[in-house]
């Protein structure tokens, strides 16, 4: 049973995209596991924040300047910058809300499991989601509000108080799946926690296609424009942080700039539901193709890059 738990964690990079796959071919199964969305969320949102590492995040505390600065440039000069140009192009409604929410929302919360699986600086992950998942329920609400607020079915107290209810739950129940395991037993359970992670991605994929394969067979060529922009931004996003924050060391540079890449939109959409537009939820469902494949892709080029550690 073990072996095969911690077959799952060392495969996740290449398990996580047949949950895109098994939920476009298997519908009855996604809509099945639909209403389940909001649970895997707070499961996964769980599992990152019990991991936290308190002495390597006080660490990062205790010399805050870069910390700081990469929380700056992720969650107030990013989000600016995104929703500024959003709402200048000639977008739909739908698609201005999600790129603004996309902007304001913290980086994804598998992005910790997978920055574990890659070799990147898996304390430094979980820290900055920590930290932007507390920012999450004030700047989220307050740019929409401004950005796209007649789009969004929902004022900005509501959507604040929403996500910070979702939050704090997962921020409980996080605290005391720590205090039951500990520190040794915590660590002793890391590849656990992988292979969960891994499971509950899986089923959020399958369950985030329900529906969708009627979208892309009406809509062809704007389903596959939305994964082409998920990925750019993925990209995109991931080589100017990486470059800003170079001169931090590599290690530090690629761990922040995984992290601000892959942008975390559940929480948002799971408390927004029927509020947000359709063309929301359909890049929504894109997002995931570059968020779980790439990881596949990027795993040998990280494993290359971070022989040398600075």
């Amino acid at each position: 049973m073990r072996a095969y738990i911690e077959w799952i964690g060392r495969r996740g990079t290449v398990l996580m995209p047949l949950g895109i796959l098994i939920g476009v071919a298997v519908q009855p199964l996604a809509h099945l596991l639909f209403p389940l969305l909001p649970l895997t969320v707070y499961v996964m949102l769980t599992i990152v924040l019990s991991r936290l590492d308190v002495e390597r995040a006080i660490a990062h505390i205790r010399k805050p300047k870069v910390f700081i600065i990469s929380l700056i440039y992720g969650f107030l000069l990013l989000p600016l910058a995104m929703s500024l140009i959003a709402t200048a192009l000639p977008l739909s409604p739908g698609l201005t809300a999600a790129l603004v929410i996309y902007g304001t929302s913290p980086p994804n919360y598998a992005a910790a499991a997978l920055a574990f699986l890659m070799g990147l600086d898996g304390a430094l992950t979980v820290a900055t989601i920590f930290a932007a998942t507390a920012l999450h329920p004030l700047i989220t609400p307050i740019f929409t509000e401004f950005f796209v607020g007649e789009h969004i079915h929902l004022s900005a107290t509501e959507l604040g108080l929403r996500l910070a209810g979702l939050i704090g739950a997962s921020v409980v129940s996080a605290l005391a799946l720590s205090n039951w395991l500990g520190p040794e037993r915590r660590k002793a359970a890391s590849t656990l926690f992988d292979s969960i992670n891994v499971l509950i991605m899986v089923v959020f994929a399958i369950a985030l296609m329900a529906g969708i394969p009627d979208r892309v067979i009406a809509q062809p060529l704007y389903a596959l424009s939305l994964i082409a922009l998920a990925t750019g931004l993925h990209v995109g996003l991931n080589l100017l942080t990486v470059a800003l924050f170079l001169v931090t060391g590599r290690d530090r540079a690629m761990t922040f700039g995984y992290a601000q890449a892959g942008r975390n939109i559940a929480v948002v959409m799971g408390v927004l539901g029927s509020a947000a537009p359709a063309d929301a939820w359909l890049f929504f469902a894109m997002l995931q193709f570059p968020i779980y494949c790439l990881p596949m892709l990027l795993k040998p080029l990280y494993a290359r890059l971070l022989q040398f550690r600075d």
